[in-house]
């Protein structure tokens, strides 16, 4: 995985200025993280799948209840939507325990998370005390809330994949609904408002069909029907790459697309050079290059080797 030293190094090679003395280190810092956006999108290099599950962060005591001893015990239900994901693919029991001042719960602290959580609860037991319970808050997930329409790009929770941004494309939308997972159809919005939005707020119902309205980071995704309660959402997403600040700071973008950044770089650095046959020499190599990638990287599958249907598909 590369870093903001190697990219830097790379491409001063290219500008034959290892010493710095042609660009100031500050602009190739910004040309580097300009040719990394560039790269991330031409090869749509990061594509995350937003989470519909978590862990177990927090517990607030909504009644203290009376009688309790100094050693309640805290249960928590098990993973109640494990991901199949490593390391906790079947998710991790989170557990917690019980605070008690003058007989009455104070409070519950999780003393671990847990995993393939979506709507846990908890229960505190104990000889002779009575009365307390607690709610459970569950570290970010993504979910369509009841009776909202539009869903910002800007606010999918994004948080839990390092050197992320921000999304750029919803590539298809899942909802979970019975046990069910389904993929949204996507219209483009002027069908969408033309044909399926005629009865405005009054049809609440789990969501069929999405549309986009808008480009980029600034784009929005539209439900209908409008979502009639929670429903878990995956949001199959093409993200940016947060700059590179320090040598420290995390590259989302998988190799071999690093590979190809330092040539788009030179690009820009011999623009501002005016130097236009070697930016364009070094831009048609960067095109090359994501071509010779994309060909490396994503070779032809036959679906089913024993030529019929599996699943039905």
């Amino acid at each position: 995985m590369a870093d903001l030293n190697s990219y830097m190094q790379q491409t001063q090679l290219f500008l034959n200025d290892v010493k710095q003395e042609l660009l100031n280190p500050e602009d190739l810092r910004s040309y580097i993280n300009r040719s990394r956006r560039e790269t991330a999108m031409r090869a749509q290099a990061i594509r995350r799948v937003v989470p519909i599950t978590g862990a177990v962060i927090t517990a607030s005591v909504t009644a203290a209840g009376s009688g309790y001893t100094n050693s309640p015990t805290v249960t928590i239900t098990a993973p109640d939507f494990p991901s199949g994901e490593g390391a906790d693919a079947a998710g991790a029991q989170a557990t917690a325990s019980a605070i008690v001042q003058s007989g009455t719960i104070a409070a519950v602290n999780i003393d671990y998370g847990g995993a393939g959580y979506w709507q846990p609860t908890a229960e505190i037991t104990d000889s002779i005390g009575t009365g307390a319970s607690v709610t459970l808050q569950l570290s970010p997930i993504n979910k369509v809330v009841q009776g909202q329409e539009v869903y910002n790009f800007a606010d999918i929770d994004i948080s839990m994949f390092p050197g992320c941004e921000s999304i750029y494309m919803v590539r298809g939308v899942s909802i979970l609904y019975s046990a069910f997972r389904y993929s949204l159809a996507m219209y483009s919005f002027s069908t969408y408002q033309a044909k399926l939005r005629q009865w405005a707020q009054q049809w609440q119902y789990v969501p069929g069909v999405a549309a986009q309205l808008g480009q980029g980071n600034q784009g929005s995704l539209y439900f209908y029907p409008i979502p009639s309660q929670e429903y878990q959402c995956e949001f199959d997403c093409q993200m940016l790459p947060s700059d590179l600040i320090t040598n420290l700071s995390f590259e989302a973008i998988p190799d071999p697309w690093t590979e190809a950044v330092p040539y788009f770089s030179a690009h820009l650095c011999y623009l501002q050079m005016q130097n236009f046959n070697a930016a364009k020499m070094y831009l048609d190599l960067y095109d090359k290059m994501l071509q010779r990638y994309s060909d490396y990287a994503r070779v032809g599958r036959v679906t089913n080797p024993y030529g019929r249907y599996a699943g039905g598909l």
